[in-house]
């Protein structure tokens, strides 16, 4: 029995785990090649607030990408080229991928008011930072914060008054014209932004801050967010019960040549 051989489900199942594969590599790629821009880049897309000793993003990303691409390289050519070692080693990745995925879930959550804490101290650190060329000589702080409180429309971690009271640079009686960054600011090129005006009577600034604008986006997204992790699982489901048919066939037929084989001699 040869693969010219199998029926239609067969050769459907080999070109699905193939095509699912090759979808797996390109994500892998993508997501290894945004952990490395993450890491090499100055503001990391936020990595050092999140420069945790766990939730480390450009490592995690890194990783993740990296585990994808390895898998992705496994079943696809396990698939194609029939090698029986690559597709039970890409079995036992879907397995194992799956078992971090749980512990990954309950860590999420056992971790999240501690994951919380520690980027809301941090942020707070970063702000007293700020501007400070002695401790941000490459204004890796400066630009981080920036870009958290323009692409969150934020400012502060629980509101504008964050700044005079954590950055002596921002304090009215030092500073009196200045009290919040241009980067709080609605219209930054708007006169009078960040001014000497009380910050409650200042209409150009955000007043929200950063926490819970940042908190408000991920509860925004939780739908997809299930959506996504849904698919993938079934995805997982699928490949592995496709894998797991399509290693049983080539083992029968892995039996099937080799007792032709004893039959003719």
């Amino acid at each position: 029995m040869g693969s010219e051989d199998r029926g239609c489900c067969d050769k459907c199942a080999k070109m699905f785990i193939m095509v699912i594969n090759i979808i797996i590599i390109l994500i892998g790629g993508a997501i290894l090649a945004a952990g490395l821009y993450w890491q090499l880049n100055e503001t990391g897309f936020y990595k050092e607030i999140f420069n945790h000793d766990i939730f480390n993003i450009p490592i995690v990303s890194i990783v993740v990408g990296a585990l994808l691409l390895l898998v992705g390289i496994c079943g696809f050519f396990g698939a194609c080229c029939e090698v029986m070692f690559l597709l039970k080693v890409y079995m036992g990745f879907l397995i194992l991928i799956m078992l971090v995925e749980i512990i990954l879930a309950v860590g999420c959550v056992a971790m999240k008011s501690e994951v919380e804490e520690y980027a809301t101290n941090k942020t707070y650190e970063f702000i007293g930072y700020y501007g400070d060329e002695a401790k941000d000589e490459a204004d890796i702080i400066k630009k981080t914060v920036d870009a958290i409180q323009e692409n969150f429309e934020c400012c502060g971690v629980t509101g504008p008054d964050d700044w005079p009271n954590y950055n002596a640079a921002y304090k009215s009686e030092t500073a009196p014209e200045r009290t919040v960054p241009d980067s709080c600011c609605k219209d930054p090129d708007s006169a009078g932004c960040g001014s000497a005006k009380t910050i409650s009577a200042n209409e150009n600034i955000y007043k929200i801050g950063c926490k819970v604008s940042m908190i408000n986006f991920v509860e925004n997204n939780l739908l997809y967010v299930g959506i996504v992790s849904g698919v993938i699982v079934i995805l997982q489901m699928a490949l592995l019960l496709e894998s797991s048919a399509y290693t049983s066939l080539l083992t029968r037929e892995e039996h099937y040549l080799r007792y032709a084989v004893q039959a003719r001699y």
